[in-house]
Order: structure tokens, then sequence, then C-alpha cells
């Protein structure tokens, strides 16, 4: 079988390795597509040993011998998360902050492969109508749920997301599912600003208008009740901060790995929240499944680009340009 190894920094080679061997309780799966995360750009630049690739869609090919319920052809979205279950946070159905979710990651090989094993308790079937590029998309809308569940948004709410990656395009589609009176942008790059024209209220570009001030003027100088830093820079999460109404919210789904320099004087004197959102918790995949099968979202026009395998390093160096929407390896 075909997999793409991390060699170095921002250089991933296709080459053959060793045939998955499969375990009683799980399947091994035909890698239809397997979406570039955010997660995945930061291992690929900084050349960490982890594996690469979790949003992915495919065919049942193996099954393990004590699996029933399930058969080979069977077409499926994977929930690329197994918590312990043990851990304090597993408990209280919080699995995103499970202690050792992420273990998993160290293994070399990930989804950007020919094939990929799993866990049969993490598959989800898919009906006719949704589309392997549409299943891939269920892990960050998954995300997306996260953060505006975290937000506490009600209906009526008023919205800014800062940064119109994948995530922030979900975080938009379910803000607006969710009831809020209207959802104002910012994004930088001109064809993420296209894909969300028929969904927000507003899209600004803060390369020519200052979203602090534009947002604030559209809300009579009150601010948003929620704002969420979809973007991962400082810039944004001082926007955020300045943005937020007082008494508002503000979640950062965004990986900012910088420093943010800021006075924090303004999030006592405004009375805000602030909340960090990573991953999902126990159900919210299930819900995420449900909401694109059920067509409660659409999500296939955040799909892209379909790039090969064997030119998975032009995928990726696409990605880090912040071009379009997501972006689909096809082993």
């Amino acid at each position: 079988m075909r997999a793409a190894m991390l060699e170095d920094r921002r250089r991933l080679v296709v080459r053959d390795v060793p045939e998955l061997v499969i375990g009683d309780d799980e399947v091994l799966i035909d890698v239809e597509y397997c979406g570039i995360c955010g997660s995945d750009l930061h291992i690929y630049t900084e050349g960490m040993g982890l594996g690469l690739g979790h949003e992915f869609s495919g065919d049942i090919v193996q099954i393990g011998s004590d699996i029933d319920g399930w058969k080979i052809g069977d077409r499926v979205a994977v929930d690329p998360r197994v918590p312990c279950q043990e851990c304090y946070w597993c408990r209280r159905g919080e699995t995103g902050l499970c202690e050792k979710l992420y273990l998993r990651a160290t293994r070399r090989q990930g989804a950007f492969a020919s094939y990929a094993k799993t866990k049969h308790t993490q598959l989800y079937r898919l009906p006719d109508h949704v589309t392997y590029e549409e299943a891939t998309l269920v892990e960050p809308t998954a995300c997306a749920l996260h953060a505006v569940r975290m937000s506490g948004l009600k209906v009526g709410d008023v919205v800014a997301v800062l940064g119109l990656g994948p995530i922030g395009q979900l975080v938009l589609l379910l803000a607006k599912t969710s009831g809020a009176k209207a959802v104002y942008t910012s994004e930088i790059s001109p064809s993420r600003m296209e894909l969300a024209r028929d969904v927000a209220d507003i899209v600004i570009d803060p390369t020519v208008t200052d979203p602090v001030d534009r947002i604030l003027d559209l809300t009579g100088g009150l601010g948003p009740d929620i704002v969420f830093e979809c973007a991962g820079n400082a810039k944004t999460t001082q926007e955020s901060i300045a943005l937020a109404r007082r008494g508002g919210t503000i979640v950062i789904p965004g990986l900012c790995f910088e420093p943010v320099e800021t006075s924090f004087i303004d999030v006592v004197l405004k009375g805000l929240t602030i909340k960090g959102s990573l991953a999902w918790s126990e159900g919210e995949f299930s819900s995420a499944f449900d909401l694109i099968r059920n067509r409660r979202i659409n999500v296939s026009p955040l799909v892209t680009d379909r790039i090969p395998l064997e030119d998975i390093n032009k995928a990726f160096e696409k990605a880090l340009k912040s071009e379009g929407g997501k972006i689909l390896v096809k082993p």
C-alpha cells in the first residue's frame, strides 16, 4: 500500500509501506478522501514525527472477527478520536479534553494513505445521498459545533467570526442555523470571502476596512454578543477582545502559537468570558453527522480542491497559503 510519510519540515514522501493488520474489533478502510486539517499543517511545517490525516471517508474492505452489523463495501465516515473513557474528563463527557486522546497521534502513518484502520465503534454509515467528500467534513463540523455550543449562542444573538478557513466557514453556517440575528465576518483571502458571501450578513476585508470599527458601527457601538476567533493569530485575538460587547463571550477554536500581547484590564472591565475550544465532547460528532446527513447545513461548497496523493506536498503548500476552502487528498 501507499502512504505519505513526513520526512522533514514541509517534505512528505509517498512510498510503499507494509500492509496494515487489523485487530478483532477493527476494520480496514479503503480511503476515498482525506482532508487537510489545521493541525496537520502545524505538524507539516514543524516536521514533527506524528501521523498525518484524520478527516477521512471510504469503504470497508476487511472486518475483524468480533464485529457484527458491518459488511465489506459499506461506505463510512470515521470519528478519528478514541478517548480512554477512564480519565476525569471522559467520565464528565468532555472527551475532547481526554488526557490520553492524542497518544494515537504518535503513530507514523495517518489516513493520507491507500488504507487506514479504525475501531468499529468509530464508524458512521453513509446514506446514498451523502458523498465521500461531505463525509470528510463531519470531523471539522464537530469541532465547529463544539465551539458554537460552548458559546451559549441564543436565538437573536449578534455574532462575529474572525477568519474564514474551514472551521470559520462551519462556525458561520452553524451560527446562522442556530438562530443568530446577524453574523459579521472578516477574512483576507478573496476566495474564502467569496465562499461566505451567501451566508454571512457582512464579509469584511481587513486589508481595506478595520473590522473592529466596522462591526462596532454595525452594532451601534455595543459590539457582538459572541466573537469566534477562528484565524489563529495574535491580531485577531486582540481584535476579539476589542470587539466583544460588555458581558460578551469570546470562543477561540483557532490555533494561535504566537504570543498575544493584550491588557487584561479590558477583559475585567468589560466582564468578558473567554473560552478555548478543542475538538468536541461526547455526542457532538454524531450530532455533526446528523446535521450533514439531514441537510441542515450544506458543506459541499466548502470542498474546493481534490488533489491526488502523489501531489500531497502541493496540496499542503496550497493550504498554507489559505487559499479556498477544504482541500481533500485522494489516495
